[in-house]
C-alpha cells in the first residue's frame, strides 16, 4: 500500500529513533522506515525530506526515568550560649553549621547548640 501525501494528511510517526526514508534497490519502491510498532516501513510515492519527516516523528522515550530536584530545606535558629552571646545554627539541607567557636574548633562535629536545635530542646 502506497499512502500518498502524507505530510498533508499529517501521519504521526510514533518511534524511538528518527524516522527515515530508503530506496528499494530491486524495485525502486520508496519506504518510510520507522521503529513505530503499529508502523514499520511504510510504502511511500516519493523520498520525503528530513523537514518534512521531523514534521511526523513524535519521539517516543522508553525507560527515561526524570529525577526530581529535591527540595532544599535551608533552616537558620538563633541560640543563647551559656555567656550570653547569640549563635546562629544553620541546616542546610542536612548540614549543620554554628557559628560558635567550639563549632569551629570541633572540625564539624555537633556542638552543644547544634544538639540543642536537633533534640527539640530550643524554645
Amino acid at each position: 500500500m502506497i499512502i500518498e501525501h502524507l505530510t498533508k494528511h499529517l501521519m504521526v510517526i510514533n518511534s524511538l529513533l528518527p524516522p527515515t526514508t530508503l530506496q528499494s534497490p530491486s524495485t525502486g519502491q520508496w519506504y518510510i522506515v520507522t521503529t513505530d510498532p503499529k508502523l514499520g516501513w511504510v510504502a511511500v510515492d516519493r523520498k520525503y525530506s528530513w523537514e518534512e519527516l521531523d514534521k511526523m516523528w513524535r519521539r517516543v522515550t522508553y525507560g527515561v526515568t526524570i529525577k526530581a530536584e529535591p527540595k532544599r530545606i535551608k533552616e537558620t535558629y538563633k541560640v543563647d550560649g551559656s555567656k550570653g552571646n547569640v549563635y546562629n545554627v544553620t541546616n542546610d539541607n542536612g548540614v549543620w553549621t554554628c557559628s560558635c567557636p567550639a563549632h569551629g574548633f570541633g572540625r564539624g562535629k555537633d556542638c552543644k547548640h547544634i544538639k540543642e536545635i536537633k533534640n527539640g530542646k530550643h524554645i
